[in-house]
């Protein structure tokens, strides 16, 4: 019998995905409660805002509307970001509609073979953003209940986004990929809306198990007192650059969940331009639940999860020092 070799970060995962269960055994009525908690937000929220767009960004696609744009934006793509013109169709979708928007499409295009892989690896540092109707309106309205801040965020989310994308425009830039010739659309409008309908709702179902399970991890960091932990180490780092320790738990949550990050932030009733500098950093990281999410669909195009970590890390940063900056002027 031949030795399998098991790779080391498959063991580490293995002890960690045995742990969880162990939780799940040992406290099942907590974790069935949690699960319930996370289908309802998915239910209630998930669902009616994102499905839409689901449907309606792929059957824009199916549309070939990534054609038309792709002509009118090849220049400005391929300076800033130094990929085709087609991207611009993902960067626009990401930019309204929000996570995992822009993962799906990347994928899809890569899949098809309108993009190289070299593209969608670069476009994963720019085209993964979230949309204006939670920045302004989640976040800036409903939880700061300040709108200019709102607005304060979006711009510097995008902006860290496209500074973001010209930093990585050189990534894999001695690698090449054969691209295949996109087959023409041969069926008829209602076999495509069948196809996109059947397409939405898989995406769909999929994000909301991400979302159930996301809840039940995270609730059992809270039982077992990790996040309090990596919540004070926080603190005292912040303490000492003068900051609010406080802010560290609204960090710590929104490290796996950026809703709930910056429902933290707002409990804390600081200063505008802490508050824009924090939120922009965490809705441009998007959390690790958004992470999964996107992972879903960027697994196909073979992207690795270490650098699509770094280019969100980098993101958060560049929308930070954005916010600050912009904050300065306006607040």
């Amino acid at each position: 019998m031949k030795n399998v070799k098991i790779k080391k970060s498959y063991v580490f995962l293995s002890f960690v995905v045995v742990f969880l269960m162990a939780a799940i055994i040992l406290d099942p009525q907590n974790s069935m409660k949690s699960m319930l908690d996370g289908l309802l937000v998915w239910l209630n929220s998930v669902l009616p805002a994102l499905f839409p767009f689901l449907f309606l960004t792929k059957l824009l696609t199916n549309l070939n509307m990534a054609q038309l744009l792709a002509k009118k934006f090849e220049k400005i793509t391929k300076k800033l970001f130094n990929v085709s013109g087609i991207c611009s169709y993902v960067f626009l979708m990401s930019l309204l509609s929000g996570y995992p928007i822009g993962a799906k499409l990347t994928a899809e295009l890569f899949n098809s073979g309108k993009i190289t892989h070299a593209e969608a690896v670069r476009m994963n540092s720019f085209c993964s953003t979230s949309g204006p109707l939670f920045v302004v309106g989640t976040v800036g309205i409903s939880l700061f209940a300040d709108k200019l801040l709102g607005f304060v965020i979006l711009i510097s989310h995008i902006l860290g986004a496209v500074v973001n994308g010209i930093c990585f425009r050189n990534i894999k830039k001695n690698e090449n990929f054969f691209v295949k010739t996109a087959s023409k659309q041969t069926k008829n409008f209602d076999s495509v809306l069948a196809d996109t309908m059947y397409d939405s709702i898989i995406s769909i179902l999929l994000i909301g198990g991400f979302v159930s399970l996301f809840f039940v991890f995270v609730d059992i960091l809270f039982q077992l007192h990790i996040l309090e932990i990596i919540s004070d180490t926080i603190g005292m780092i912040l303490n000492l650059f003068g900051i609010n320790p406080n802010f560290s738990e609204g960090l710590t949550s929104g490290f796996f969940e950026v809703t709930r990050g910056c429902k933290d932030l707002a409990s804390l009733h600081e200063n505008k331009i802490l508050l824009a500098i924090f939120a922009s950093m965490l809705i441009s990281f998007g959390g690790l639940s958004i992470h999964l999410q996107s992972f879903a669909f960027l697994q196909k195009c073979k992207t690795k999860i270490g650098l699509y970590f770094l280019m969100k890390t980098t993101q958060s940063v560049f929308s930070g020092i954005i916010a600050f900056l912009i904050s300065l002027l306006i607040f």
